[in-house]
């Protein structure tokens, strides 16, 4: 009878070692667990994040295309706008040169013509000769050429 019990004992004694393991495997499986849907959370979040910055990026890059287009579309208006500015002007001013250069010819023209109606009324007159200067002669010549100045500071030619 003695045996029986000591088998009984350690029947009981592997029960509860086998409940204790099996109570320490539960544990670490509902830690298991709890890691698992931590990382399935954490995975979710990342590809919500992702999904997120994608759609994020690609309404920046539409943003970008329309903000290019419009700039686009406002430097070729400007162009066009400086284009029609300048013509204007050129147009403008060859008008206003041509007004100028028409007054010019004009008054050539009248000119011309005035010179030509003097120049066929007047009849020529003789020309006028020239007759060669006589030379002073002796010291008369001399005392003008040295006398110089108004007769109120003539005197020596002295320097002191």
């Amino acid at each position: 009878m003695c045996s029986g019990g000591k088998k009984r004992r350690e029947e009981q004694r592997a029960k509860n070692k086998q409940k204790k393991l099996d109570r320490e495997a539960a544990q670490r499986q509902q830690e298991l667990d709890r890691l698992a849907s931590q990382r399935r959370a954490v995975a979710a979040q990342q590809q919500a994040q992702s999904s997120a910055l994608q759609r994020q990026m690609a309404d920046q890059q539409a943003a970008q295309r329309r903000e290019v287009a419009g700039l686009r579309s406002q430097q070729s208006s400007n162009l066009s706008a400086l284009q029609a500015n300048q013509e204007e002007k050129a147009a403008g001013l060859a008008a206003a040169q041509a007004v100028k250069i028409g007054g010019i010819r004009s008054r050539g023209q009248a000119v011309s013509s005035s010179l030509n109606i003097l120049a066929d009324q007047q009849p020529m007159a003789p020309s006028a000769a020239v007759t060669p200067s006589r030379g002073r002669k002796g010291a008369a010549s001399n005392a003008a050429q040295v006398a110089r100045g108004s007769s109120r500071n003539r005197g020596p030619n002295l320097s002191i």
